[in-house]
């Protein structure tokens, strides 16, 4: 029972060396913040969910105003609850990076996947937390510049953002 036990305790640390093995450690400010702007400009993440998965931790938490989700759930939420043609998302100034985060602000018009197709605009900023000792992204948390009521008030209908 006791190999047993010790074998099965072992697993999980073979597959999460496996999974970081993967992963962009330790990157330098300017490759990472090449990779955070393609991923807000090219792919516009913040409605597809395409994000370069290589620099975040596999226990990354996203956070925004409504609550906190672990990485698959965010990205399974965000790909199902936008349209991303019909959405925009754009940078306001530049990404800012240091060795213990990644920051930047968006402005955003949603469409959202739901009947009617409403469009919400709105504003904010995102602070991307950085692991000390790999560089990979631990958290993911979103600053809205309004309240949900008020993001949800500039709701328009049948519009393309």
């Amino acid at each position: 029972l006791s190999v047993t036990a010790t074998a099965a305790s072992l697993f999980p640390l073979r597959a999460s060396a496996s999974a970081t093995s993967s992963k962009k450690l330790n990157l330098s400010s300017e490759d990472l913040k090449e990779i955070i702007l393609s991923d807000i400009v090219d792919k516009s993440f913040l409605v597809t969910a395409d994000i370069t998965r290589d620099v975040y931790d596999e226990s990354a938490t996203f956070t925004d105003e409504i609550d906190v989700y672990t990485m698959d759930k965010w990205i399974k939420g965000t790909k199902s609850l936008f349209i991303p043609s019909g959405s925009r998302v754009s940078l306001v100034g530049d990404v800012n990076v240091s060795p213990s985060e990644v920051s930047f602000r968006f402005d955003e018009d949603l469409m959202f996947n739901i009947p009617f197709k409403p469009v919400c605009s709105l504003t904010g900023r995102v602070v991307l937390t950085r692991d000390a000792n790999t560089g990979l992204i631990t958290s993911y948390r979103e600053y809205w510049d309004q309240s949900v009521n008020e993001v949800l008030k500039t709701a328009k209908f049948g519009k393309k953002a």
